[in-house]
């Protein structure tokens, strides 16, 4: 479905969520408003294949809608992983459910309802995931959960993270913030929806530049961290367990 969620004028812009509206246009949000979406997806799912025991055991934390974990299914198949999705939202479960359902028992699955701002308790894995989702969790939890990745990721493992960053110098920043903008606006968004989405994100998403994530890992036990994707204010890093 066509996301027109902030398309009308609004009266009152509420926080972003991801209940039952969202779900039902997520997919469409993301391919227009993440740069290189689909490729970024890639991107994971090879890093995950490469970082896979025989065995895998792979957590998306903030599965959202499932897109990453069926793509991962697909992938590493003939190893049928056992793949942990967690969100908060019950209406981005049941879109994952529905999804990965349909994959004919290609792989095991387990969903959990959870809150990433909570204490939350991890199985050995192979591969951590967080793909545009740490910049939800509120940066006074950040270091507690990483350690917890951490402490939970097997030897040689890896967390991948993606997250909006932004720029060491302001005027940088903000030149990336408006070809962000035009970016937004070539996948069909009106200034409307642009600002309107803005708005609503101003409490609930809070970006870190690139060296306070790369300090966030390696503070928390990562010593080998590295950018696998960059576009203006997005990034990807890959931290390994050693």
């Amino acid at each position: 479905m066509k996301d027109a969620l902030f398309k009308s004028p609004m009266e009152r812009k509420n926080d972003f969520d991801f209940g039952p509206k969202t779900a039902k246009v997520f997919d469409d949000m993301l391919s227009r408003s993440v740069p290189f979406y689909e490729e970024i997806q890639f991107m994971i799912v090879e890093l995950v294949e490469k970082f896979s025991s025989k065995k895998p055991v792979i957590y998306d934390l903030g599965c959202s809608t499932g897109t990453t974990m069926v793509m991962i299914a697909e992938k590493l198949k003939d190893k049928k992983p056992l793949l942990v999705g967690l969100d908060y939202s019950e209406a981005m479960l049941e879109k994952t459910k529905q999804k990965l359902e349909k994959l004919n028992h290609m792989s095991e699955f387990k969903l959990i309802k959870g809150d990433l701002n909570e204490e939350m308790k991890f199985n050995k894995a192979d591969t951590f995931i967080m793909n545009l989702t740490m910049q939800f969790v509120r940066p006074i939890f950040r270091d507690r959960l990483i350690e917890n990745i951490y402490k939970n990721l097997k030897q040689a493992g890896c967390f991948i993270m993606v997250e909006k960053v932004l720029d060491e110098d302001s005027m940088l920043n903000r030149v990336f913030i408006d070809l962000y903008y035009n970016f937004k606006k070539r996948k069909g968004y009106s200034e409307l929806e642009i600002a309107q989405k803005r708005e609503t994100l101003e409490n609930v998403l809070v970006p870190y530049r690139v060296n306070e994530n790369i300090e966030l890992l390696k503070r928390n036990g990562f010593n080998t961290v590295d950018i696998f994707f960059r576009w203006y204010n997005f990034a990807g890093f890959i931290a390994i367990k050693r």
